[in-house]
């Protein structure tokens, strides 16, 4: 009787095992194109496009923005113009080329569902940045983690009602338009960033309709890639797929956190593979 006891279990669980179908896995793009670019001391990974095929595989794409050479020092007639001197015109206009910057597109690349899941939020979010030889795997508005704010490219601006915006010298401009920067960029956003910076994902403030002013269906990621806004109304396992990701994360809909322990191969270090949780306070969701 035993025998036969043990016989039939160990055949339910062979059957249960060829009835079940193990995915295959799929690696995280971005760490193989963080791998290819070790040698580039400052590069930001932008989730540009996500896309559902018919046949279930889940595509992303990005756009890569690396620079090789530091900025030059900042003029005293380029700090008075940005600072809203009137008196002083800051002409010294400059190009990408002058930092060494630039800017591709992959092409499109399939990621995991559970990768598709977790970055379901970050359309048009830099979601991998390397500042200094220091790379940082949590998603932010893009060029926040190494040029807004930064005074070698640019300056506060305050105006006459004491608001404080970010004005790039004349010669750094082609930045706001290379990251699709939302300009001019409010100190109050960047004062929000501070606080989630390396830890956790920034989206910016809610507006009055309740969303953020960065990530997934924010008029910042429809306007850097319109076509994805046009594709998910039309492509219905997109759209779904999108919403009830981020529905169902508890970061997006009650505030809560979610952690590293819900994507497997991420590590707790900021630089190594850092712990992304996402709260319900300023900027978080």
């Amino acid at each position: 009787m035993k025998n036969y006891l043990f016989v039939l279990l160990t055949l339910s669980i062979f059957l249960g095992s060829c009835g079940s179908e193990e995915k295959p896995f799929i690696k995280f793009p971005p760490d193989d194109l963080a791998k290819d670019m070790s040698a580039v001391k400052n590069f930001s990974i932008i989730l540009y496009d996500m896309d559902v095929t018919e046949d279930d595989k889940y595509k992303h794409q990005y756009k890569i923005i690396t620079r090789t050479k530091d900025p030059e020092a900042a003029t005293a007639e380029e700090i008075a113009a940005a600072q809203g001197d009137s008196t002083v015109t800051d002409e010294n206009t400059g190009s990408a080329a002058d930092l060494g910057m630039e800017e591709k597109l992959t092409e499109w690349k399939e990621v995991s569902e559970a990768d598709f899941e977790f970055h379901s939020s970050d359309m048009g979010m830099e979601i991998y940045s390397k500042v200094d030889g220091e790379l940082s795997k949590v998603a932010a508005p893009p060029g926040y983690s190494q040029y807004v704010g930064n005074e070698k490219y640019g300056q506060w601006k305050t105006d006459n009602s004491g608001n404080s915006t970010w004005a790039f010298f004349g010669r750094y401009m082609f930045i706001s338009t290379m990251f699709h920067m939302m300009m001019p960029t409010p100190y109050g956003y960047y004062r929000g960033y501070g606080s989630y910076r390396g830890r956790t994902p920034y989206y910016g403030p809610k507006g009055a309709a309740g969303g953020h002013a960065y990530g997934t269906n924010s008029k910042h990621a429809n306007g850097m890639n319109s076509k994805y806004a046009s594709r998910a109304s039309s492509n219905s396992k997109l759209k779904n797929k999108v919403n009830n990701s981020i529905n169902k994360s508890s970061s997006r809909a009650t505030g809560g956190k979610r952690t590293a322990s819900t994507k497997q191969s991420r590590s707790s270090s900021r630089y190594s593979g850092s712990s992304k949780s996402r709260s319900s306070s300023f900027g978080g969701k």
